[in-house]
């Protein structure tokens, strides 16, 4: 007995004294899915159709018409990946894909909920490619508590989970509504403003130099759909070869010409003062007073920014679909008044701000549950008990 009262000492450290250490096969139990199997998936869910799962982080891949080997579970069951480990609670009727899950029911005496949160917390070697139920998951050792104490950690869990459902139905609504404010901007806009050329409200910014061969020079780089600026590690100017590059300026509309159809497109700010990019990242200037920059970046993030990219980018898919910058320049968009592309950035800006919010209120839930469930699911933190 360990000198903290009502603890023992064990193979897997000091653990409560009326917990039992056993391997997980003798708690879990395993079915092949040969029987519920299916290749017949689509994306649309139609009346009737069974969801076709995985354990992995798609989890739904897609509903089937097929109506026979549908696993209806009298009792939850937790679903595997014998190759990545990943598994899910499941607590409804579904069809499978793939040969690789099997599917796992608790053994009598045994809570579901709390075995699936208690696998979560297993960690093996998944990087060569083999099954790893049988050869080694099965065989791994957990500390057991009894069937009241598993109920109860099982019942926080769920507890824990609906908030997070909660938050993340929110956050989709917050999306939801963003989508539909920008389809209403765009079109408010495109029914009352005269459409005008981007060179009209834009200057291009083309600062050309010759890198010394032996000065350190750091080159951006632009994400797809709009997801920013990265900064390159510095190289040498003789490393550069004869690559034609500029100096950033900051507050310009910048774009990848070779993957602008993809909205490889940013803005600059004083973070790149002092970078460079080569000729495939021409930037332009807004007018002042004539074109703001951030309602410029909004509009090409959009729906209709982005086809009017893919029209200025002719060509095959990949690097042949190259951004004519003539083409662009030649681009018509809506310029409402300076004052009204503001208050645009201002209510995108703040819907932007509510759903960074949400996603962050989100992953914090998740790591407060994460963070109680592993001292619950090793014992070291202890729930009381209703024995009445």
């Amino acid at each position: 007995m360990d000198k903290k009262t009502g603890y023992k000492k064990t193979p897997l450290g000091t653990v409560p004294s009326n917990w039992n250490i056993v391997e997980i096969l003798e708690v879990l139990e395993y079915e092949q899915p040969s029987k519920y199997l299916t290749n017949n998936i689509n994306k649309v869910n139609n009346l009737n159709n069974m969801p076709v799962l995985t354990a992995n982080k798609a989890f739904v891949l897609g509903y089937t018409e097929d109506q026979d080997g549908i696993y209806n579970p009298d009792n939850p069951v937790i679903i595997f990946d014998d190759f990545t480990t990943a598994s899910r609670y499941i607590d409804f009727r579904f069809k499978i894909k793939s040969s690789a899950i099997k599917i796992l029911t608790a053994k009598a005496g045994n809570d579901t909920k709390f075995l699936y949160e208690r696998l979560q917390l297993v960690k093996i070697n998944t990087e060569d490619h083999k099954r790893r139920w049988i050869s080694e998951f099965q065989e791994i050792a957990i500390a057991l508590p009894p069937i009241n104490e598993q109920n109860e950690i099982a019942k926080l869990s769920f507890t824990w989970d609906r908030s997070i459902r909660y938050n993340e139905q929110l956050l989709e609504n917050f999306i939801n509504r963003r989508r539909a404010l920008v389809l209403k901007l765009t079109s408010d806009i495109g029914m009352n403003v005269v459409l005008t050329p981007l060179a009209k409200g834009v200057i291009k910014v083309k600062t050309g130099f010759i890198p010394e061969k032996e000065i350190f020079y750091q080159e951006i780089g632009i994400r797809s759909h709009a997801k920013g600026i990265f900064h390159k590690e510095p190289v040498t100017g003789k490393s550069l070869g004869n690559k034609s590059v500029f100096w950033i300026e900051p507050d310009c509309f910048v774009v990848n010409i070779v993957f602008a159809w993809e909205q490889a497109i940013a803005k600059t700010t004083e973070a790149e003062r002092g970078m460079i990019a080569s000729h495939r990242f021409p930037m332009y200037k807004p007018k002042e007073g004539v074109l703001d920059l951030d309602y410029l970046l909004y509009f090409f993030k959009s729906a209709k920014g982005k086809n009017l990219l893919e029209l200025a980018s002719p060509g095959g898919a990949g690097r042949n679909k190259t951004l004519g910058q003539s083409e662009f320049l030649k681009l018509k968009i809506p310029v409402p008044p300076i004052e009204e592309q503001k208050e645009i950035v201002r209510l995108l800006n703040t819907a932007d701000k509510e759903i960074e919010l949400q996603k962050k209120k989100i992953e914090a839930i998740k790591q407060q549950k994460k963070g109680l469930m592993q001292q619950l699911l090793t014992g070291k933190k202890r729930l009381k008990i209703n024995t009445i």
